[in-house]
């Protein structure tokens, strides 16, 4: 090989190698992510063994995405919003937020969420749940003051059997003391899992109080940070999925029950908890205009749903809208159950919602759906709506 060949190729050699020197010196050199989570609080999270949890393996993703490395602040998460503040002055991110806008946290702002998250029942492959009276007259293991304790507490003809601990619940189960129990899902399936031997079947619920959603929270001293966060983890939900499948979250769509919880009382059984693109969130107050009002008199010109379509129009709903609104517009959380709309806006309430569907609240996570659904269609999921006000 001629030696003025040989020359400039070492010199693009050295060139290549300074160029990767400085950028692993670039990565060195940035700030790790600094993250809060709890160190004992599996199958979220846990500081040592082989297996760290679904939150800690999605951080470490989430490092990689940005670059950079990961250090962690462990932090008994009991307290919840008083244990996010604490760690939030010391932490850049905190992977176990419920995402309902109604838990707040100061100083902390939150990604649009990851993770959906609930109460499951557990029992033998055989049994089938369509509805909560599927429950009546048999003996359901809870734990005690829990959610489902308290809804089939308050209602007739169930037998809930309250436990102290989950350990108890499935050593019921194995001794035929409870033919059921309603568990946090996550907890179930992944003790299900690792110490049953998958011997239970594991079937997610939903209703007021039973289901929520999980979102980061970023601290509101980086607004940068939650962008990028926010970016990671669009890309990274099939890694998502595989962390549900490993650690034995319930994947299958969950059954609509009811109860008589908040959220907030759910996010005692995790430590936290994507409004995802979708999501209608109305605006506290109608802001609509005399001319829009008229032009869009809703009150006399709605499309009525008759008895012939309401399952067609009902089914448009769901197909579109029940995985941020719940099925046939129950939500669990306060600020999407669309069941509530004539209590907020009184007789204002359809053109509102004519509004925030047609035109979208960008802000809120809300798309504008005028010009993907039809005019008539949105009108028809108004109708629809009406038969739902409580």
């Amino acid at each position: 090989m001629p030696k003025s060949f040989i020359t400039p190729c070492r010199s693009a050699l050295k060139t290549a190698l300074i160029v990767a020197g400085m950028l692993s010196m670039s990565l060195a050199c940035a700030d790790p992510l600094k993250v809060c989570s709890d160190p004992d609080n599996m199958p979220f999270s846990k500081s040592e063994g082989s297996d760290k949890g679904l939150y800690i393996e999605l951080a470490e993703m989430v490092g990689k995405r940005l670059g950079t490395s990961v250090e962690y602040v462990w932090w008994l998460t009991h307290n919840q919003r008083r244990a996010v503040r604490n760690t939030m002055d010391s932490c850049d991110a905190y992977f176990a937020l419920p995402a309902t806008a109604d838990y707040k946290v100061r100083g902390a702002e939150r990604t649009h969420a990851f993770l959906d998250v609930g109460y499951a029942i557990v029992g033998p492959a055989s049994f089938k749940l369509s509805a909560l009276d599927d429950l009546k007259g048999i003996r359901v293991g809870v734990l005690h003051g829990s959610p489902p304790h308290v809804l089939l507490s308050s209602e007739t003809g169930f037998e809930p059997r309250n436990y102290r601990t989950q350990e108890d619940v499935f050593a019921a189960l194995a001794a035929g003391e409870v033919e059921l129990a309603i568990l946090w899902g996550p907890s179930a399936g992944f003790e299900n899992k690792t110490t049953q031997n998958n011997r239970w079947k594991i079937t997610p619920v939903a209703g007021q109080g039973l289901n929520g959603q999980i979102a980061v929270a970023v601290s509101k001293n980086k607004p940068e940070l939650k962008e990028k966060i926010d970016q990671a983890l669009t890309e990274l939900q099939p890694e998502i999925k595989k962390l549900q499948q490993k650690y034995g979250f319930p994947q299958a769509a969950p059954v609509m029950l009811d109860a008589k919880a908040s959220w907030l009382t759910t996010t005692q059984q995790v430590a936290g908890g994507h409004a995802p693109a979708g999501t209608i969130k109305f605006a506290d107050k109608p802001t609509l205009s005399h001319a829009h009002s008229e032009a869009v008199d809703l009150r006399l010109n709605m499309v009525k749903v008759s008895d012939t379509n309401i399952e067609e129009t009902k089914s448009m709903f769901n197909s579109r809208c029940s995985h941020c609104h719940g099925q046939n517009g129950a939500s669990p959380q306060q600020e999407r159950d669309l069941r509530k709309l004539k209590i907020r806006y009184a007789d204002k309430w359809q053109e509102v919602a004519h509004t925030t569907i047609t035109k979208g609240r960008p802000d809120m996570g809300m798309p504008t759906w005028g010009g993907t659904i039809s005019d008539d269609d949105i009108k028809r999921i108004i109708g629809f709506l009406e038969t739902i006000q409580k």
